[in-house]
C-alpha cells in the first residue's frame, strides 16, 4: 500500500478512540483507502468530485460542488491526502468538512502549501514559483535532461505546455498563514503540525530506510524533519473540531 495511504489509514483508526470509527476520505480518488479500510472491518466512506463511476468504491458519494452528501456530525474522523492543493475555495470545503465531523472529531490532512519547494505534480523543484515564460523555458530544459513526471510521448515543448496548463487550471497553492486561519475558523481550534510523525511513519515503511527511524525520532531532530517535510512534500495537520460545535456563519465569513 502507498505509504501516504497507510499513514492516513493508521492515524484515522487511532485518532478518535472509538472501537469502529466512521471515517470519511475527502478526495478519495479511486478509493484505495476506503476499500482497504472496509476490508479490515472499519466504516470508511469516500467523496470525490470526478472519480469515474467504474472506479468508485462502494460507500462513495460524489461531491455536489463543495457539498458533502452526508448528514451533520456523521463522522468521527475525516482524512484528506494530497487534495487541498486542488481546492480553489478552501473555506467552503472546510465548512462542509466541519459540518459532517462530530464535535471532538479529528481532521487529518496532508497537502503542499505555497511554501513547498518541490512541485509534486510536475516532478521538479520551484517551477510553481516562476513566471510563465521562465517556467516554460525551465521545464523544456528539465525534459531534455530527463527530469519530471509523465514525459513519455511528448516533446519538451509539448510537455512544458501540458504541465503549465495543469498548474494553471487545477493547482491552487495557498500560504500557510491563510490556511491556518481558515482551518481555525472552520474547526474552532488550531491545527497541530504532525510532519515529524509523518516522516517517521514513511521511514518505518521503507525496508531500506527503516533503520534510520530510531535516529530521526530524536526530539532534537524534529524541527529538521518537519522542515524537510514541509518543503519536499507539504503540510501534515491534525485538527480537532471544537466540542462547542460548528459555527457555519463564522466559517463561511472567514
Amino acid at each position: 500500500m502507498n505509504p501516504n495511504y497507510r499513514y492516513v489509514f493508521d492515524r484515522a483508526v487511532s485518532a478518535s478512540g472509538a472501537a469502529n470509527p466512521k471515517v470519511l476520505d475527502y478526495g478519495c480518488g479511486r478509493g484505495e483507502v476506503v476499500t482497504f479500510g472496509r476490508s479490515m472491518g472499519y466504516e470508511f466512506f469516500g467523496v470525490d468530485r470526478d472519480a469515474p463511476a467504474s472506479e468508485r468504491p462502494s460507500h462513495f458519494q460524489p461531491l455536489d460542488g463543495t457539498h458533502i452528501q452526508f448528514e451533520d456530525a456523521f463522522f468521527d474522523v475525516v482524512i484528506s491526502n494530497q487534495v487541498f492543493e486542488h481546492v480553489a475555495d478552501p473555506p467552503a470545503a472546510l465548512s462542509e468538512i466541519a459540518r459532517v465531523l462530530k464535535p471532538g472529531g479529528v481532521f487529518i490532512a496532508l497537502f503542499p502549501s505555497k511554501a513547498v519547494w518541490f512541485e509534486g505534480h510536475v516532478g521538479v523543484y520551484f517551477v510553481h514559483r516562476m513566471y510563465r515564460d521562465l517556467a516554460k523555458a525551465y521545464l523544456v530544459i528539465c525534459h531534455r535532461l530527463g527530469f519530471g513526471y509523465y514525459r513519455e510521448g511528448k516533446s519538451a515543448r509539448e510537455w512544458a505546455d501540458f504541465m503549465l496548463n495543469q498548474l494553471e487550471t487545477d493547482v491552487f497553492y495557498h500560504s500557510p498563514a491563510d490556511l491556518k486561519r481558515w482551518w481555525t475558523s472552520a474547526f474552532g481550534s488550531n491545527p497541530v503540525a504532525t510532519e515529524h510523525d509523518f516522516m517517521l511513519h514513511r521511514l518505518s515503511c521503507s525496508p531500506r530506510l527503516r533503520s534510520f527511524s530510531r535516529i530521526v525520532s530524536a526530539p532534537i531532530l524534529k524541527p529538521i524533519t518537519s522542515f524537510i517535510c514541509q518543503k519536499r512534500a507539504g503540510i501534515v495537520w491534525r485538527t480537532t473540531k471544537s466540542p462547542a460545535g460548528y459555527d457555519c456563519t463564522k466559517s463561511l465569513a472567514a
